[in-house]
């Protein structure tokens, strides 16, 4: 659920800021706004799969660190996103810390 939200935060940032980045930086508003929402589809993606915490791990990191490098502009409307991710990466998952039955 909270790697939806992030997704769903991501898509609405991107459509909220879309029209003055793209005022401002032209074709590069794809890049800048779309790879936080990419990397969140990434995370949503994977959550069934048995890497679903890496993946998440190294999703949070990698919007956080766009974020950051994108610091004074845009970027720090993303902060909520790697939050998000993070908190979904460290939730506990009672389904996934079952041992397999044989």
């Amino acid at each position: 659920m909270l790697r939806w939200s992030a997704l769903g935060l991501a898509v609405v940032i991107a459509g909220w800021l879309g029209a003055e980045v793209w005022r401002d930086s032209g074709v590069l508003t794809v890049v800048l706004l779309g790879l936080p929402a990419l990397v969140c589809l990434i995370a949503v993606l994977a959550s069934g799969s048995r890497y679903a915490r890496v993946v998440t791990w190294g999703a949070a990191a990698v919007v956080l660190g766009w974020s950051l490098v994108l610091g004074l502009g845009v970027g720090l409307f993303f902060l909520p996103v790697a939050f998000l991710l993070a908190a979904a990466a460290a939730r506990h998952d009672p389904l996934r810390s079952r041992p397999l039955r044989r």
